[in-house]
This record gives structure tokens, C-alpha cells and sequence, in this order.
């Protein structure tokens, strides 16, 4: 049977699967209810630019509301960890249950060491094995330290212009054999062997060779993840399903008319979109959506364009890499989601030297709600109390700017 839906109850689906449909629960945020939020989300990516605070902080910000992030630091420090480090939508933490089924289909080239001579790639393997193997968790320059590696720096920027044991490094993370135990104050990975992280239950041989073939099919893994990515969205094409593990469109589309035929999903019709959707079989619709969120420039809800544009009208691109004269919003601007309507979108920044919350810009979305301004004030204000900022400043740039300075000004 097809669900025939209207756009604004597809929109409301996939607001209610990333717990993004109704206002931040009232009760302290736990360890438990980050796991809860975790588990929803199936992963979060991970990214480097600390403009406002480290990524993968906000989407839990953007749900539960302020909480302590050194007890989302536990979730992927403390045994059993329940997140973990790999590649799946790009760097990532993911639930340890779908390691294995990621390492089956995961391969990022320009990562790993193929760039080295197979001999020295080979021996470094081996040494950096037995190091891990006897001692703490070490950092790239750690290890490379403690093997006395040395070697004259090559200058064309091949691989960031990492020396040998850092690609060597990322081979082994990408086969599965060495992981990350957490990360130092400047998010350099400390890599150890992966059975030291990975849940014994959750690898084929229960941890026991520390070596980890392929044992699962391709099949059952690809089921996995695809089911694990459709419960995580509600509703999307083919496409959207495959890219949120980044995995191969046409072998998702198959499982997914295998999920419907096992009454898993649902195929799906939307007012005004003619590519096939599916529809995850057990998600409801919510009558209303009553949620506030600054999203980060990579939460999951934001990861296919495509499907966010025809969800929500929005068109959104990120503008880091961007020259600085040809950015039309900003170099790191969250979106935000204000019910069921992307609102807005403001470019911020951490000023963590003035303590102060920069609002570069702040640009209306078209037909946004009469009460934009003040939800964004309101929102702004809570994120800065959350990251130590002691006040919010709004530069004059954008068409919301105005609005939003007064609504800040009331509000304080």
C-alpha cells in the first residue's frame, strides 16, 4: 500500500525522526537521554572547524537543549562506549553495531597510504601494531615519536602533507585495525587497537584475532544500514537513504523494495514530488511540529540538499571553502528550524576571548513566521549561556538583523 502524503505532513515525518518535532524535554539532560538521541540519529559527523564549537556537540544542543559535554565525551571514551569513530556520511561517530557493517562498504582513498612505498608501508604497519599493542593510546605525533620515525617533509600538500606513519595510520583506521579512544584537547585523534574500543559482541570473531575480515554478507550489511538510515530520516528518496551512510544508490534501492515487501517500509507519494520515496513503516505522523533548533552546518537533518530544498523550500550550501567576497551568507551559518519552516539562517561565531556570542549576519528565510526574531533572540541567548558567552552581538548585515537586535535588546 502507497502513503499519500501532503508536503507539510512528509515535512513533520522527518522532523519527528530526528527528534527535531516537538519543544526540548523539561527534565536535566543525562548520559542515558544522549544515548537515547544517539541511537535516534544512527551517527553524527564529526568536523574540525571550531568557529562556534566542535559539530558533532550541536545536534544534541539542537534537541535536549544545554548540557554537559564532557558526558557526551563519555559516551565515546568510557567502556562500553556506546559511540565510536569511523567513516560513514564523512568522518563520524556511529553506533559500535554498525562497525562492521560500515567496514564493508567504507573506502576513502585519498585517506589512507597508498601513496607509500608498499615495503615501508607494510613495516610501518607492523611496528605501529606492536606499539599500540603494548602501550596507552598515542596521537599521530605520538607514534611517530615513539618509533624514531624521521622524514624530510614532502611540499606539494600530498595528503595535508602528513609524513608516512599518519598515512599509514589512516589505512589502518579505514581497515578496521586500529581506532580512536577519544580525542586531546586540539582533536587530534589517540588511536589504539581497535578491540580496545569496539564491543567485543559487535565484531565477527568477538574481538578474539584483532584482526577483522569481512565475515557478514554484503547483503545483510547493506540491510543494515539501509534500515538503520531510513528509520533516522521517516521518509526520502532512494538517493537521500544511501548518502546518510554515503552508500551505493542502486543496491539501496533494491533493499528498500525488499524492506517493502517485508513490511518494513512503505513506498510513498508527496504532492509535488515525483521521484519515488519511501516511507519508514513504522514512523506516525505528527499532528503539528512545535520544535525551535540553530541546526549545525552538518546535522544529519541537513546532510542531502535535495531533499531538504523539496522538504522545506530551503537551499542551503555551505560557504566555508568559499572565498570570502563570493559567500552570500557567511562562512559558518546554521539554519534555523522554527516549527516546521526553516526560518532563518545567521552566521555565528564564538568570540571566546570578548565571551561573546558574533552574529555575522542574520538573513529571514522568505514567508518566514511573524515571530522569527524573537524565537532566534531567544535561541541565541540559550546558546550562548551554553557555551560560557556572557552576550550576544549582532552585526548589521542581513535583512533580519534589525529585527533580531531588537528582540535582543527586549529580552535583556
Amino acid at each position: 500500500m502507497t502513503a499519500r502524503l501532503t508536503v507539510a505532513q512528509s515535512r513533520r515525518l522527518a522532523l519527528a525522526a530526528q527528534g527535531l518535532h516537538r519543544p526540548r524535554p523539561a527534565a536535566p539532560v543525562t548520559a542515558r537521554s544522549l544515548a537515547r538521541t544517539f541511537a535516534r540519529l544512527q551517527l553524527v559527523q564529526i568536523d574540525s572547524v571550531n568557529v562556534l564549537v566542535r559539530s558533532h556537540y550541536l545536534p544534541f544542543f539542537s534537541r535536549l537543549g544545554p548540557y554537559d559535554r564532557t558526558t557526551l565525551d563519555g559516551l565515546s571514551t568510557r567502556s562500553p562506549r556506546r559511540m565510536v569513530e569511523y567513516w560513514a556520511h564523512e568522518a563520524s561517530f556511529i553506533r559500535p553495531q554498525h562497525f562492521e557493517a560500515l567496514r564493508a562498504w567504507q573506502r576513502r582513498t585519498w585517506v589512507g597510504a597508498r601513496g607509500v612505498d608498499p615495503v615501508e608501508r607494510s613495516v610501518l604497519a607492523e611496528r605501529i601494531l606492536a606499539l599500540l599493542a603494548r602501550s596507552r593510546p598515542l596521537t599521530a605525533a605520538g607514534i611517530t615519536e615513539r618509533l624514531g620515525h624521521v622524514e624530510e617533509r614532502r611540499r606539494d600538500q600530498w595528503g595535508w602533507n602528513w609524513n608516512a606513519v599518519q598515512h599509514v595510520l589512516g589505512s589502518l583506521f579505514e581497515d578496521g585495525l586500529v581506532s580512536s579512544a577519544g580525542r586531546t584537547s586540539s582533536f587530534e585523534r589517540r588511536y589504539t587497537l581497535t578491540q580496545s574500543v569496539i564491543p567485543a559482541a559487535a565484531l565477527p570473531d568477538g574481538g578474539e584475532r584483532g584482526g577483522y575480515a569481512r565475515e557478514s554478507g554484503p547483503d545483510e550489511n547493506l540491510r543494515l544500514l539501509t534500515r538503520a538510515a531510513l528509520s533516522a530520516l521517516g521518509i526520502g528518496t532512494a538517493r537521500s537513504v544511501a548518502d546518510y551512510f554515503r552508500l551505493p544508490v542502486k543496491p539501496v534501492e533494491s533493499v528498500l523494495r525488499e524492506l517493502v515487501a517485508s513490511g518494513e517500509a512503505e513506498p510513498a507519494e508527496v504532492a509535488g514530488w515525483s521521484r519515488t520515496l519511501f516511507k519508514d513503516a513504522s514512523a506516525v505522523v505528527p499532528r503539528a511540529a512545535q520544535g525551535r533548533a540553530l541546526l549545525s552546518p552538518f546535522d544529519s537533518l541537513v546532510f542531502e540538499r535535495q531533499r531538504l530544498e523539496r522538504l522545506f523550500g530551503f537551499h542551503y550550501r555551505i560557504e566555508i571553502y568559499t572565498p570570502a567576497d563570493r559567500r552570500e551568507y557567511g562562512y559558518y551559518v546554521l539554519p534555523f528550524l522554527l516549527r516546521d519552516t526553516m526560518a532563518a539562517r545567521v552566521d555565528l561565531k564564538a568570540d571566546r576571548t570578548s565571551g561573546a556570542l558574533l552574529v555575522h549576519s542574520a538573513h529571514g528565510e522568505a514567508g518566514a513566521p511573524g515571530d522569527t526574531a524573537v524565537e532566534l533572540a531567544a535561541e541565541l541567548l540559550l546558546l550562548a549561556d551554553w557555551l560560557g558567552l556572557g552576550e550576544v552581538r549582532v552585526a548589521e548585515r542581513g535583512n533580519l538583523a534589525p529585527a533580531l537586535s531588537r528582540a535582543l535588546a527586549v529580552t535583556a
